[in-house]
This record gives structure tokens, C-alpha cells and sequence, in this order.
């Protein structure tokens, strides 16, 4: 940048720097900072206090922004108060209950939520885990397969390939610490929790070769794969197929979510009968 074009361009802040300085004085003079006018548009009034609101904290050009803003402001006015001289009565009475219905429904959620988080213990007890997922077998079978295992993708000109070779599928508690550096260091991309169950398919698509996941997973153990870049390495220590039932331990926190729901929902009922009767027994509900 030229030394005269940074000198217009510092000029041109200062500038906009010492006009809202002096309209903030001029308005501090009167003591009317608050409800200084900058714009009116039939019998609405746009106040200085909403513009600097409104004004982000680090704009270039505040004055540009204050001018676009007012026009925004003026052009939105002009419309709605044509919407509101030329529409008939019955559309914005339609509208006006339609806003209130919404605004009481915002309100009552607001409050239910509010309510739950304060008073409803989301600790589910594991008995009662597995007491669901045991009455409801056919709705954890798998609609695709599962596996435990480690997937790992490497540059094919990463270093020491052939000790990777080796620790991907090692069992050794050193050796997969070592894995984890490794992994840290050179892999694109890479997931060790072998002990945790997840779906299969999340795999096989980032796989160069086009695979039959079910013999897939019945035949391979653990092997890698090529194409012009990377190398695929992929380790199965287990795997539940497809049309199976799902481990509880896959499901355990879906099964919760639906207990905490359960519970949230008979909360929630009970409450309005609480809030009702209470109503009823003090005068303050009359059914005619």
C-alpha cells in the first residue's frame, strides 16, 4: 500500500472517528443521548441508542454502516406501514393471533425447560437400561454391521511403514502407545478405540477398493489396502453383521435418552395436574 494511499485511508477513519465523537456530545449536552431521533418514517421513530446497538464493534466505515442502516430502517417502515394501511382487518387479526399463540407457546417451553433442568435428575439406572432393552428386542436389530477395531490412513512416503506394518494389529499395551504417536505424527487420518462398537459402513466407504462388507468382515482380520497416495490400514477385532441384535453397549445411551425422555414427559404431566388442582382448590380456575 502506498504511503498516500494509507494516509487518505487513516484520514478517512479519523473522520468517521470524530463525527460520531462529536454527534455523541452534541447528544450528551442535552442530556438526551437515549432518545436522540436520527429517523422517522410516518409515526415511527428510529432512536440513536438502536443505531449504536446495532453498529459492530469493529466496522471500517461506522458512518457508511449508520447510513445503510437508516435506510434499511426507513425502507422495512415504509412497507409495513403500507401492509398495514392496505390489508384488510381480518388478515392482520389472523396474524395477531398467530403471533400471540406463538409468543405463549415460546414462553410455556421456556418455562418447561427451565423447570426440567432445575428439578428432573437425568440419572438413569442401569437396571432399568437393561430392563428396556431386554422387552424391546426387535427394536435394536442392526440395519447394518458393526465391528470393533482400528483404522488407520498414511501417506504411502510416510516413515517407517514397515513398524506400522507391525503395530496396527498388535495387542501389546506398548505397542499401542507407540501406535498412538505414530498416528499422531504421520496419519491423515485414524481411530484406535477398538474397544468401542461403530457402524462399519463409516469404514468401508473410505476404502480404495470396492468391498462386500458381510465376507469382508467374516474374512478379513486385518490387512491394508493402496492406491496412488495412501495406504489403508484396517484392523477387525470383532463384528455383529447386519439383521443381528444390536450389543446393549451400542444402544445404552439411545435407551437412555428415550428413559430421561419418559421421565421428563411424566414430569411434566404431573406437574400441570399439580398446577391444575392447585388452581381448582383456590378459586382461581372457573369452568362455567
Amino acid at each position: 500500500m502506498s504511503i498516500k494511499r494509507f494516509c487518505i485511508l487513516s484520514l478517512n477513519r479519523m473522520h468517521n472517528i470524530l463525527f460520531f465523537l462529536l454527534f455523541f456530545l452534541f447528544s450528551s449536552c442535552f442530556n438526551q443521548f437515549e432518545k436522540k431521533v436520527v429517523a422517522t418514517c410516518y409515526n415511527k421513530e428510529l432512536l440513536l441508542s438502536e443505531l449504536i446497538e446495532n453498529i459492530p464493534q469493529e466496522h471500517e466505515d461506522s458512518s457508511f454502516f449508520a447510513q445503510e442502516y437508516i435506510n434499511k430502517w426507513i425502507r422495512k417502515e415504509l412497507m409495513l406501514s403500507h401492509a398495514e394501511m392496505n390489508l384488510n382487518d381480518k388478515i392482520k387479526d389472523e396474524f395477531d393471533i398467530q403471533v400471540n399463540d406463538f409468543r405463549e407457546s415460546l414462553l410455556i417451553h421456556a418455562y418447561k425447560e427451565q423447570l426440567v433442568l432445575q428439578n428432573l435428575d437425568s440419572i438413569i439406572d442401569n437396571n432399568l437400561i437393561i430392563e428396556y432393552y431386554e422387552k424391546n428386542y426387535e427394536a435394536f436389530i442392526l440395519n447394518k454391521s458393526i465391528f470393533k477395531g482400528r483404522y488407520i490412513v498414511v501417506d504411502k512416503s510416510a516413515p517407517k511403514l514397515k513398524q506400522l506394518d507391525r503395530l496396527y494389529k498388535s495387542n501389546d499395551s506398548d505397542d499401542f502407545i507407540e501406535l498412538v504417536d505414530y498416528c499422531n505424527q504421520f496419519a491423515k487420518e485414524y481411530y484406535l478405540q477398538d474397544t468401542v462398537w461403530q457402524y462399519f459402513t463409516t469404514i468401508a466407504q473410505q476404502l480404495p477398493i470396492q468391498i462386500n462388507e458381510e465376507q469382508f468382515l467374516i474374512n478379513e482380520k486385518n490387512n491394508y489396502f493402496e492406491d496412488d497416495y495412501y495406504r489403508y490400514y484396517i484392523n477387525i477385532d470383532d463384528y455383529i453383521l447386519k439383521g443381528k441384535q444390536s450389543p446393549l453397549a451400542f444402544v445404552s445411551d439411545r435407551i437412555k435418552n428415550v428413559l430421561i425422555n419418559k421421565k421428563k414427559v411424566k414430569y411434566l404431566k404431573d406437574l400441570e395436574d399439580k398446577l391444575f388442582n392447585n388452581a381448582i382448590s383456590i378459586n382461581k380456575i372457573k369452568i362455567y
